[in-house]
C-alpha cells in the first residue's frame, strides 16, 4: 500500500503534518475527514525516505523510556494510539518523536505495533518485535513492555559501567605507545647521535634500542598507517568473515581475567534475555533462539544454537549444557533443578540474582588487577628508555671506565 507525506488542518485551524498509509490521496482525504482533519496536500513518499526510517537509531536509555511510557499508560488505561503519541511534556528526542508518530499513525490505521516495529530495525530489534506480538496476542502487552524496560535498562547499565571502567586503562595505554613511539623517533635518534660521538661503549640495552629505533625511523610511516588502519580494516574483516569473529571471540574467551569478565557478562544477559523471553509467554525454542541474538560472542552463541537444537529434539535444556562446558556448574545445576520442578522461571531468576550481584564484582576486580599491572608496566618501560640513554653516560662518567 502506498504511504503518503501530508499537510492537514484540524477543525481548531492548525496545521498538522503526517505520514500515512493509503490507497489514493481521495482514501487519504477520507480517513483524515474521519478525525476531523481535512487534507491540504499529500505526496507519496519513497523508498529514500523509508531507507531513512530504517537506519534511525535510539540511545538505549532512550529506547527503554519510550517503552516505559507506552506500557505504562497503556497499563493506566490509555488507547494504544494514544500512548504512542508524543506529548509536549514528555522527554523526547527528535527521533523518539518521529518514531512515535509514526507508529502511532500506523497503528490508528489498524497496522498491528509489532509489524510497525519492523520499519526501525535499527532500533526495535527481533526480539523486542517478538515480545511485542506475544502481548499483542496474549492481551499483556503493557506488562511485557513495562518488564521490557527493566531488562534494557539492566543492559545498558552493565554495559555503561563496562565502558567507563575501560576509559582508564585506555587512556593509560594509548598514553604509552604515544611516549614509546616519541621516544623511538624522535628522542632517541638525537641521543644516539651523543653517543657515537663520544665514542663510548654501549650496554646491551642502549643496542636493542638503537636498532628499534633505527627501524622507527626508517618505517614510520608504515607504522603509523598500520596503528591507524587496522581499526577500520578489522571491523570490515570481522562484518563479513563470521570465522574471524569465532576467532576473535574464541581469543577473548582465553584472555586472562578479561576473559572470565566477558564470560559472566555473556551469561548474565543470555539468562536475562531467557527470563523475559519465558515470562513474555515464547515457547522455549523461540525463547532460545532471540536470546542467543543478544550474547554478544559468537563462541557462546554457538553453544546455546547447539542447546536449542538439543531441546527441539525433545532432550532437557539442562543436558544440553552438560554435553558444552561453557556454561558455568551453576548455572547447569538451577537449571536441571528448575525443569525438574516444573519452575525454570523460578530457578533461572535466583541466578540472575546471583550474576546481577557477581558481574560488577567481577569488573572491579579486573580493573583493580589491570590498573597497578599498567602502572608497573609504564614504568618499566620508561625505565627500559631512561636505563637505554644514561647507562653508557654512567659508565663513562664511572671510576676506571677508560
Amino acid at each position: 500500500m502506498p504511504e503518503y507525506n501530508y499537510r492537514a488542518v484540524t477543525v481548531n485551524g492548525r496545521l498538522v503534518e503526517g505520514r500515512r498509509e493509503a490507497e489514493t490521496v481521495q482514501r487519504l482525504a477520507d480517513l483524515l475527514a474521519q478525525n476531523g482533519q481535512e487534507l491540504i496536500d499529500a505526496k507519496q513518499s519513497n523508498r529514500r525516505d523509508s531507507y531513512r526510517l530504517s537506519k534511525l537509531k535510539m540511545k538505549p536509555q532512550e529506547l527503554a523510556n519510550l517503552i516505559f511510557q507506552v506500557g505504562i499508560q497503556l497499563r493506566a488505561g490509555v488507547s494504544i494510539v494514544e500512548a504512542l503519541k508524543a506529548r509536549e511534556e514528555e522527554e523526547t528526542s527528535g527521533v523518539g518523536a518521529t518514531v512515535r508518530q509514526h507508529l502511532s499513525e500506523l497503528v490508528e490505521q489498524g497496522t498491528p505495533l509489532s509489524r510497525g516495529l519492523e520499519k526501525f530495525p535499527k532500533i526495535f530489534p527481533g526480539y523486542i518485535r517478538n515480545i511485542v506480538q506475544v502481548g499483542e496476542q496474549s492481551g499483556s502487552l503493557d506488562a511485557n513492555l513495562i518488564e521490557l524496560r527493566d531488562y534494557l535498562e539492566w543492559m545498558n547499565n552493565n554495559w555503561k559501567a563496562f565502558k567507563q571502567a575501560m576509559l582508564y586503562p585506555a587512556f593509560v595505554v594509548t598514553a604509552l605507545i604515544a611516549f614509546i613511539f616519541i621516544a623511538l623517533r624522535f628522542v632517541f635518534p638525537t641521543v644516539t647521535e651523543l653517543l657515537f660521538e663520544l665514542d663510548i661503549p654501549l650496554p646491551w640495552i642502549t643496542q636493542k634500542m638503537i636498532t628499534l629505533s633505527d627501524f622507527v625511523v626508517d618505517y614510520w610511516g608504515a607504522i603509523l598507517a598500520f596503528v591507524f588502519l587496522t581499526p577500520p580494516a578489522l571491523r570490515v574483516l570481522f562484518k563479513f568473515s563470521p570465522q574471524a569473529v569465532l576467532f576473535r571471540d574464541h581469543l577473548l574467551l582465553k584472555l586472562p581475567f578479561l576473559g572470565e569478565v566477558i564470560l559472566t557478562l555473556a551469561v548474565a544477559r543470555f539468562l536475562r534475555s531467557l527470563i523475559l523471553m519465558q515470562q513474555a509467554g515464547i515457547v522455549i525454542t523461540e525463547s532460545l533462539s532471540m536470546a542467543r541474538d543478544v550474547v554478544g560472542n559468537s563462541v557462546i552463541e554457538r553453544s546455546v544454537q547447539r542447546i536449542e537444537t538439543a531441546v527441539a529434539n525433545g532432550a532437557p535444556m539442562s543436558s544440553g549444557m552438560a554435553e558444552d562446558k561453557i556454561f558455568p556448574p551453576l548455572v547447569r545445576t538451577m537449571v536441571g533443578v528448575g525443569e525438574r520442578s516444573g519452575s525454570l522461571d523460578t530457578s533461572l531468576q535466583a541466578v540472575v540474582d546471583y550474576y546481577d550481584d557477581l558481574v560488577p564484582r567481577k569488573i572491579k576486580t579486573f580493573f583493580a588487577i589491570l590498573e597497578p599491572g599498567l602502572i608497573v608496566l609504564t614504568v618499566f618501560l620508561a625505565g627500559l628508555v631512561a636505563a637505554a640513554v644514561f647507562l653508557p653516560l654512567v659508565n663513562m662518567l664511572s671510576p676506571g671506565a677508560y
